[in-house]
């Protein structure tokens, strides 16, 4: 869907006129907002990473692919998977995750090339023809959650509070929808779970 599309669908929908900046700043808050439940899996491979007694760094904020990272999944060197550290382990093999940078250590050698599986964040829109697929790597299915948020942000005025509840309230419906979708797709050792939410849903009962 196109940024002109969710546009004209959210001032249709919502009955509201704004110009289109405020709506593009509308949908980027949406595309931030799903971020967490999307799910994008990227890569990132090839890493030439130079090693101090067997430490190195990956810095996550000058890799222009990196820097769009949302959650590290998995670190590689040389091949072999890392195993993630707590922040106080100074001596077994491995990677920590600080502000800004992947700390490796327990390494052999004078340098390593490394892969990092991570999830990304969905880009930004800035202008009409956008699309929300290709340019902000939201899958199709999704869109009209985009729709619905701009809808709910755009009722601001206390006699729509009520309108603004029900499209907040139809966005978080989709939204969680989202979140199992994207689990059961992305992590298939969580589906036991999703499968157990579903079935709580179907007969109306809780997980707990």
């Amino acid at each position: 869907m196109l940024v002109s599309e969710v546009i004209n669908l959210a001032g249709l929908q919502a009955e509201e006129v704004y110009d289109d900046p405020t709506w593009i700043k509308y949908i980027n808050m949406a595309l931030d907002d799903l971020t967490p439940v999307a799910k994008v899996l990227k890569k990132k491979e090839n890493i030439n990473t130079t090693l101090t007694e067997g430490k190195g760094t990956i810095d996550l904020i000058s890799d222009p692919d990196l820097s769009q990272s949302h959650e590290i999944l998995y670190v590689y060197a040389n091949g072999e998977q890392l195993a993630r550290l707590p922040i106080n382990d100074n001596i077994s093999k491995g990677y920590k995750i600080t502000a800004g940078q992947i700390l490796l250590q327990g390494l052999t050698g004078v340098s390593a090339t490394c892969r990092v599986d991570y999830y990304a964040r969905l880009g930004h829109v800035s202008s009409l023809s956008d699309d929300l697929e290709t340019t902000a790597g939201l899958p199709a299915e999704y869109h009209n959650l985009v729709v619905l948020y701009c809808c709910a942000k755009s009722q601001q005025k206390e006699e729509e509070l009520n309108d603004k509840s029900d499209f907040y309230n139809e966005y978080m419906l989709g939204k969680r929808q989202m979140a199992l979708d994207r689990i059961w797709e992305m992590e298939p050792h969580n589906r036991k779970f999703i499968r157990k939410t579903r079935i709580a849903a179907l007969i109306g009962a809780t997980t707990e």
